[in-house]
């Protein structure tokens, strides 16, 4: 089975900043593209704000780098109206959060919503998966 989940910026962060110990659990998500068990997928603002936070810790260059070798591996999709729209009337706490959500769920073909902030993601009756990379990682173990 084919797996397609949708990266987070913390889960890109992590990479891009050497975020012990998260880096681990989060390299592996990009790993498992070798078999093409997985494809991975984000967004535009994503990219952008993950750019930006890696600067202003690691530098322009270092983050650049970084990005444009995470970038191999990430499929990109963007917001529509409509789910901008939904996140705005959701019951989301934050609206980012809420338009990365909707975004990947408007895809329509992604399987899990992965980030290290699941407590965001608590809202009742969402119908995407909202994983951890562990728990994802501990999940496809048992399934592989």
């Amino acid at each position: 089975m084919v797996y397609k989940l949708f990266i987070d910026s913390d889960v890109l962060l992590d990479v891009v900043l050497n975020r012990k110990p998260f880096i681990d659990q989060s390299l592996q998500l990009f790993f498992g593209r070798s078999d093409e068990t997985i494809h991975l997928f984000t967004s535009s603002s994503i990219v952008i704000n993950t750019q930006y936070i890696g600067e202003k810790q690691t530098g322009r260059l270092s983050a650049k780098t970084a990005m444009k070798k995470l970038l191999n591996y990430l499929e990109i999709i963007n917001p529509s109206k409509e789910s901008i729209l939904k996140a705005y009337y959701s019951n989301f706490a934050d609206v980012e959060d809420a338009i990365q959500y909707f975004t990947a769920l408007e895809n329509g073909e992604i399987d899990y919503f992965i980030t290290r902030n699941i407590k965001d993601f608590r809202t009742t009756g969402i119908p995407l998966p909202v994983l951890t990379p562990s728990q994802f990682l501990k999940f496809f173990k048992q399934n592989s």
